[in-house]
């Protein structure tokens, strides 16, 4: 009977807030057994990848549960959860990711290096490598880089490297997608090996229905749901995790009831409105305080009147930046809050980048060897060779001597006719190679002697060179995992969390991070179209909100969009016009303004005459 190898129960994600929240998953059960290959198929987005992530340990789930090898992956820390996933999962990408300066060979070393830290020492690394690479047919190409290798060859490389790993849970995600049928099907019957020949639980996310035989079971994806063919949810086998509840004392049920009773008593004091929550003692989370001037502060129009009014919210004064990465990954960690202060160049969120890290390693090992040979060749460290070079000449010199006289005296013999000619040629031939002895002896001993050649200098210097530009590109590779302030400023948005994935070809990905300094603040309004005549810039206005109470703030208009725009502030009045068109304005506000909440939305009157102030 075969061994469940991970199960996936009542598993849910969301990814965004507000009115970009998407459901990827909603409440998934799966489960998936050693020697067996799963296919899971949906149409674009309906949570095939994410699934295949938190299966991968690449995501932490929202609700339930995720099982591997009959331990919960819940309970494993951050620092925890890489060991988890190298001891539990083995990975065939859509490209291959195989290093582009590795030999096949190689690159499925790295994954029996993995073997042996997880394992222990076993099967000599290089018997494990020649039998993976074996089982997919690419002994004869072991020796090739992968560009020099087809998409079906690159593939079935990976999947070799994939079979060193220890992981006994292999997910491919869309590993035919670039290739034709014929490397597919190649790629296929790799799979269907590690399965079925060597107990890998294969989960495999495709489109392509040509790959359905290939398979032992086929789930659909809909919405975010398991799903059968007519749409109605699939029920799948959750045993593993049963047991493990049987085994957990049976409290998981009550855990959930009591669960619900804090959150209807935390509904309570929050009063339904989410204010408890949103602002502790006069303070929005993630932002500064608001202390509010004593006593009544108000503005009285000295002879003038207002002749516009605008909404308007509070933004800083210099530009928000909004911090995305260069590269896709998994979100390790984002080390700063809304509402911290940042400095140029600090660390802000760090992306997973071990592979980046294992190139920046060799490349680092490539020009310490490079430095070393040129050292030698600088230093010409070889006086045992001179030494041995000079005894090399004597024991020719020697040899050629004692041939020579042998030479002569068989001549001498074979010319009074007591030599035969076959002793003649021996000695003849015998001289001609002790001659050819010396000549190269002493030739070698010259060299010795001489030291390197400029040409091996110019050679081992720019093979220094050349490594310590690889060494640069891996670590501005590396760099990029990481992503630091451009400015001196404050965290204004945190739009995602450690252990989402970042893609930087996904649509509408958010920004990680949105920055700007609210040390200094200005309000920008947006005046209506029909307004615009009435209002200049140096005009005179104050500005008002509900949430401030008496406190009225004294400004003046100091630019105007050239361009009018489309509305963003909404007021929520039953009377706004959705579709008004409006021109920006920016407004400076006094020095003696409170501190002001990022985003708080207010209500600007602009004056006729340009002239507003005055205290009560």
């Amino acid at each position: 009977m075969s061994s469940t190898v991970a199960v996936a129960r009542g598993v849910s994600k969301r990814f965004g807030r507000g009115a970009t929240l998407v459901h990827a998953l909603r409440g998934v059960s799966l489960s998936v057994d050693a020697g067996e290959i799963v296919m899971i198929k949906g149409p674009s987005g309906s949570g095939k990848t994410t699934l295949l992530h938190i299966l991968g340990l690449l995501q932490r789930t929202d609700t339930g549960e995720v099982w591997l090898g009959g331990r919960r992956m819940e309970g494993v820390s951050e620092t925890g959860l890489p060991l988890a996933r190298r001891e539990s999962v083995a990975f065939v990408f859509q490209g291959s990711n195989l290093l582009e300066s590795l030999t096949v060979w190689d690159n499925v070393l790295l994954g029996v290096r993995l073997r042996r830290s997880v394992n222990g020492v076993g099967e000599s690394d290089a018997a494990v490598v020649d039998r993976c690479i074996g089982l997919v047919n690419m002994t004869e190409r072991r020796r090739h880089l992968p560009s020099a290798l087809s998409g079906g060859e690159r593939q079935r490389a990976s999947i070799a490297r994939a079979l060193a790993s220890p992981g006994k849970l292999l997910l491919a995600d869309e590993p035919t997608a670039n290739l034709d049928w014929e490397h597919a099907r190649e790629v296929m019957d790799c799979l269907s090996a590690a399965a079925h020949d060597h107990g890998k639980a294969v989960v495999l996310v495709s489109h392509d229905s040509r790959l359905e035989p290939f398979v032992d079971r086929i789930v659909h994806l809909v919405d975010g749901r398991i799903a059968d063919g007519d749409g109605s949810v699939v029920k799948e086998r959750i045993e593993m995790s049963d047991r493990c509840d049987n085994e957990n004392g049976g409290n998981r049920r009550d855990g959930r009831a009591l669960s619900w009773v804090v959150w209807l008593v935390a509904l309570a004091v929050m009063g339904g409105g989410g204010w408890w929550y949103g602002s502790q003692n006069g303070r929005s989370v993630g932002e500064r305080p608001v202390s509010r001037p004593q006593g009544k502060v108000a503005t009285r129009v000295l002879g003038e009147k207002v002749v516009a009014a605008a909404p308007a919210v509070v933004e800083p004064v210099s530009q928000v930046i909004s911090l995305r990465s260069e590269r896709s990954g998994r979100l390790v960690s984002i080390l700063k809050r809304a509402g911290d202060r940042v400095e140029t160049g600090e660390i802000l969120v760090r992306l997973d980048g071990a592979i980046a890290r294992a190139t920046v390693g060799l490349r680092r090992a490539d020009l310490r060897l490079a430095e070393a040979d040129l050292a030698d060749l600088r230093a010409w460290r070889r006086e045992e060779e001179r030494v041995q070079a000079r005894a090399d000449v004597s024991k020719a010199e020697a040899k050629y001597d004692r041939a020579k006289r042998d030479h002569d005296r068989i001549v001498r013999l074979h010319a009074e006719s007591r030599a035969a000619d076959t002793e003649l040629n021996e000695a003849v031939e015998d001289l001609r190679l002790a001659e050819a002895a010396l000549a190269s002896s002493r030739a070698a001993s010259q060299m010795a002697e001489a030291g390197p050649t400029a040409d091996d200098l110019a050679i081992a210097d720019a093979r220094v060179e050349q490594a310590r530009a690889a060494l640069l590109l891996a670590e501005a590779e590396l760099d990029k995992h990481v992503i630091r302030s451009p400015i001196d400023g404050h965290v204004l948005y945190r739009h995602l969390e450690p252990g989402e994935m970042f893609d930087v070809d996904a649509e509408r990905q958010p920004p990680i991070l949105s920055l700007g300094n609210i040390d200094r603040i200005r309000l920008r309004a947006e005046v209506d179209e029909a307004d615009i005549g009435r209002v200049f810039v140096g005009q005179r206005v104050t500005a008002s909100a509900d949430s401030m109470g008496d406190v009225v703030l004294r400004g003046e208009v100091v630019h105007m969009e050239g361009m009018m725009g489309r509305k963003s502030i909404r007021t929520q009045a039953t009377t706004e016009r959705m579709d008004t068109k409006v021109r920006e304005v920016l407004i400076a506000l006094s020095d003696d303004c409170p501190p002001m909440t990022v985003d708080l939305q207010l209500t600007v009157r602009f004056f006729a005459g340009g002239e507003a102030g005055g205290d009560e």
